[in-house]
């Protein structure tokens, strides 16, 4: 895979001063504070309301708002962005939902895959940029359309990965992941023998070790849970896609007490929606801290795909990655779990503004959001960066490419 570029579009090199927010140092704690941007960077973070006079700054007025790091996503399937939830479960494993929904032959699936791939691709990016979403790891083939610098997130691709153990190139691609990138793969996405027994598989051919994530893991035998967390395997937690495949998702004990684990939003055909939906519902099922929520789309998140270490967090010298929402009073772990989609007021990525809500927009001074399209997504009006090649003509890719790794065919 090629890696992200690192390079920051001409717009993000302007001096941005975000004022008159709380900003969150921590899941628990917020400073009254103005964030000097800059570069992309986040150059200095100073106590205040007001920013320092300076004709060449562009400045945000962000009274009665609430600033978060940006949200990382571990795990999409970006290219399934534009689909409905498919299937009617429980099933067994990830196989018989597979078979059961397979059918490239029949609408929706085949009027949806005659959309070029490019734009199927963006409908995710998009998904993922209305809930705060600054990072997402996409956890399948990488596509020109995603190296694009235009584009308003970052998709991750320094991993190594494939799809199940059901790969026959599975150990290949082990073998060739770079010893400094984690290698990512279903496990145990079943409750049957079959599943339960992957581990024991990708221990005979695998070091369980910090390097490899495991996505799901519903399946693993309870007396191999002590083993995982003391060789701190990674294991990606996907609560609504669970329940809707298997009727069932990790043990509420397991979620406490593995400190290698990190929430993904998998896609729409089998989710519920998007990361604010997961973690709501990580929330409902099991009634979990809210620090601890918070912590497995920021700064857990970043140490999974081992990120810098100031991603997930605010902090002089890190990315200017943000998420501005409506401030409810609360912290920022609780104000992030209780988090509506119409709360969302802004994203930054790389220090450009990449999402404004309608609301935030006519707030701010003229020429803040120039360059920003409209769209409506979710009943709400929105202003997004829309990359030039989105509008591009791209071939659509053939009706068996994207599902057939579900079957493995």
């Amino acid at each position: 895979m090629k890696p992200e570029s690192n390079a920051d579009p001409p717009s993000a090199l302007r001096d941005r001063f975000l004022c008159g927010a709380r900003v969150a140092i921590d899941p628990l704690h917020t400073v009254q504070a103005v964030l000097h941007v800059r570069d992309g960077r986040i150059l200095d973070i100073f106590p205040g309301a007001d920013a320092p006079a300076s004709a060449d700054a562009c400045v945000l007025r962000l009274k009665d708002h609430l600033i978060l790091p940006g949200l990382i996503n571990v795990h999409d399937h970006l290219h399934f962005g534009m689909f409905p939830r498919l299937g009617r479960g429980p099933y067994p494993s990830w196989r018989e939902w597979a078979a059961d929904v397979y059918h490239p032959e029949r609408d929706p699936v085949r009027s949806l895959l005659a959309v070029p791939k490019a734009e199927r691709l963006w409908a995710g990016i998009v998904r993922n940029l209305l809930c705060g979403v600054t990072t997402v790891c996409h956890h399948d083939a990488s596509h020109s359309f995603l190296c694009d610098s235009e584009l308003p997130l970052s998709v991750h691709a320094r991993f190594g990965w494939a799809h199940s153990l059901d790969d026959v190139d599975w150990r290949e691609r082990y073998r060739r992941t770079p010893v400094d990138w984690p290698f990512i793969v279903h496990c145990a996405e079943g409750v049957d023998s079959v599943s339960r027994r992957e581990l024991g598989k990708l221990a005979r051919a695998a070091e369980l070790d910090e390097r490899i994530v495991l996505v799901h893991a519903v399946g693993i035998p309870k007396r191999e849970w002590h083993r995982l967390r003391s060789a701190g395997v990674w294991i990606v937690w996907c609560p609504t896609s669970n329940r809707h495949v298997l009727g069932r998702t990790l043990l509420r004990d397991v979620v406490l007490s593995h400190g290698s684990m990190a929430l993904g939003s998998d896609s729409p055909i089998s989710a519920d929606g998007d990361l604010i939906d997961e973690l709501r519902a990580a929330r409902d099922i099991y009634d979990l801290p809210s620090e601890l929520l918070y912590r497995m789309v920021t700064v857990r998140a970043a140490r999974l795909l081992r990120l810098s270490s100031f991603h997930g967090s605010i902090a002089k010298g890190g990315p200017a990655d943000l998420l501005i929402v409506r401030d409810s009073g609360r912290t920022p772990c609780e104000s992030l779990v209780h988090l509506a989609h119409e709360e969302v007021a802004a994203v930054i990525h790389h220090g450009r503004l990449v999402l404004a809500s309608d609301e935030f927009a006519r707030k701010q001074n003229e020429g803040v959001c120039k360059g920003l399209a409209s769209t409506d997504r979710k009943g709400l009006q929105w202003l997004i960066a829309r990359p030039k090649s989105i509008a591009r003509a791209v071939s659509p890719t053939s009706a068996s490419e994207d599902l057939a790794e579900l079957t493995n065919e």
